[in-house]
């Protein structure tokens, strides 16, 4: 998953918890509801201008959005472990699976 998909999730999330459609948080923006789709999307990220207006409207900060802290399918979480894995040292590697063990106990 890309960043791109990641900050669209989150922008969702933020979305449906406050029960606005795609339209509602497009007219709190200023802007049309295609943009809102493609933010959630991952096609598209929001000018940072109409993020805080969302924000401000919405009475939370900025930084919200690009907390992560969604729940990830076993596949996307396979998926991205392997891509880290992937860019790791062995050194790192070596790291990590220790990291992983103490998980265990």
């Amino acid at each position: 998953m890309d960043k791109k998909q990641v900050f669209g999730r989150r922008f969702k999330e933020i979305r449906k918890k406050f029960g606005y459609t795609q339209d509602k948080m497009a007219e709190i923006a200023g802007i049309e509801p295609q943009s809102i789709s493609k933010i959630e999307s991952g096609k598209n990220f929001p000018l940072l201008s109409n993020l805080e207006k969302i924000a401000n409207n919405l009475e939370i900060n900025l930084e919200d959005f690009f907390c992560y802290e969604h729940k990830y399918s076993e596949d996307e979480l396979r998926n991205d472990l392997n891509d880290i894995f992937d860019k790791l040292s062995h050194d790192d590697k070596e790291r990590l699976l220790r990291i992983a063990r103490t998980l265990l106990i």
